[in-house]
């Protein structure tokens, strides 16, 4: 096998535009993709600034990926420090739960999908 990463994840949301404000303008992602696609939708790529793995904002009518809540996992650093901006750019999220593999909160986006911050401890680090 020649995989080297994980290349995106499709969210499916109600509002490109909305969508991508929120994930550039409260998470601080760096919009990597807008663009028209040949059926008429849009393509919108964004990411964690140096990430290597995106995240597209899709529309149903495009990708047939049915609408719902999904969950996915962010790292940081930091976790005290992204809680506090995040609240200080409207963002509701939980206070911090200490878990067997470091500190853990979550929030919702603008769509209902759930996103897991977690500053890991030693013992969440998975070696490469």
């Amino acid at each position: 096998m020649t995989i080297t990463h994980v290349q995106f994840l499709t969210l499916p949301v109600a509002d490109h535009a909305r969508a991508r404000d929120f994930y550039v303008g409260k998470l601080g992602f760096a919009a990597l993709v807008d663009r028209r696609t040949p059926e008429g939708g849009r393509f919108v790529m964004v990411a964690p600034k140096g990430a290597q793995t995106g995240v597209v904002l899709t529309d149903q009518q495009v990708t047939g990926i049915e609408p719902g809540p999904r969950h996915f996992q962010l790292q940081t650093t930091d976790l005290d420090a992204d809680v506090a901006a995040l609240r200080a750019a409207g963002v509701e999220i939980a206070d911090p739960d200490e878990r067997p593999w470091g500190r853990a909160t979550s929030f919702k986006d603008l769509d209902g999908h759930t996103l897991g911050l977690l500053e890991p401890s030693d013992f969440g680090n998975v070696p490469n």
